[in-house]
């Protein structure tokens, strides 16, 4: 179990190297972030201010509250000065640079994709994996990024810990989002027929048993799978009767219990073992999905 903690934390260390640039280019003090294993995710909130930013990571900011007056620039020397509504999407392709200026505190939503990332969904969705993207004009109101960003932004506001393969799938919608409405590529998708082939269930079944205590991201069960990031989701629901961070609480549950009820562990200690941050952290999530505390669940295992 340490050992795959320890796993847990080289991945954690790997992951920010990769997401650091957009991660450090907003203040820490906006607002709480996660870096996945395709990028990064952040919830932000800014005073009045300025910033300029040459994007290293396709990055995408969403509007969570509406402005006035914004100033930007996007990879020319043109100032557009625009209004923001809820729901205003401003794409900013990596490797193109952009300068913004807003009066007013602002409240958006950031969510970065790395070229490779992009690149690879692009692949299972178009079968290309050169696609340029091509940002909307300055106030283009997009209602389905404006859905995904609420959703990262409750979870990444939750009481408890955000959970990380949660996250990961939503910056993978969000990825195929861009690719499906701002590049030039007009092949149609194809969507999932079914669920999980009988072998890849198996593998991703194994898999999750063996690692379901570390952070898990969508792209590697995919690739177990041998199916699209995107479309993994879906058909892992359809296999499975319930999305991969629900299965894969539900099994740090089982364990959590089980070890409870042994009455050898602290909480804490349990917590530790199983993938929770902490004992708080457990005790939230097992209220949250099986209506009891961990001592009220230690007792009943006990007594069964």
């Amino acid at each position: 179990m340490k050992n795959a903690k320890a796993r847990e934390i080289g991945d954690s260390q790997s992951i920010d190297r990769m997401a650091r640039y957009v991660l450090d280019i907003i203040p820490e003090s906006a607002g709480p972030r996660r870096a996945t294993a395709r990028g990064s995710v952040i919830h932000s909130v800014r005073g009045p201010g300025s910033q300029k930013f040459l994007a290293r990571e396709h990055s995408a900011g969403i509007v969570l509250r509406p402005g006035r007056k914004f100033r930007a620039s996007l990879g020319s020397d043109r100032i557009i000065e625009y209004d923001a509504p809820v729901g205003c999407l401003i794409v900013n392709p990596a490797g193109v640079d952009s300068t913004f200026a807003w009066s007013e505190t602002r409240e958006n939503a950031v969510v970065s994709i790395s070229p490779e990332a992009l690149s690879e969904l692009a692949a299972y969705e178009f079968d290309a994996v050169e696609v340029e993207l091509e940002p909307p004009a300055f106030g283009t109101v997009d209602l389905r990024a404006l859905t995904i960003a609420q959703m990262i932004t409750a979870e990444l506001t939750a009481k408890v810990p955000p959970n990380e393969l949660y996250l990961d799938s939503l910056l993978t919608v969000f990825g195929v989002h861009l690719l499906r409405t701002y590049t030039s590529s007009h092949r149609h998708p194809v969507p999932p027929r079914g669920g999980l082939s009988p072998v890849g269930a198996r593998r991703v079944r194994e898999y999750l048993n063996e690692n379901f205590v570390r952070k898990v991201m969508v792209a590697e069960l995919a690739s177990l799978a041998g199916v699209s990031p995107n479309h993994f989701i879906a058909r892992f629901a359809r296999t499975f009767g319930m999305p991969p961070h629900r299965y894969l609480i539900n099994l740090r549950l089982d364990l959590a219990e089980k070890l409870l009820a042994g009455g050898d562990l602290a909480t804490a200690e349990v917590a530790y073992l199983t993938g929770f941050s902490d004992q708080s952290h457990l005790a939230a999530t097992m209220k949250k999905y099986r209506g009891r505390t961990p001592t009220r669940a230690g007792h009943a295992s006990s007594r069964n």
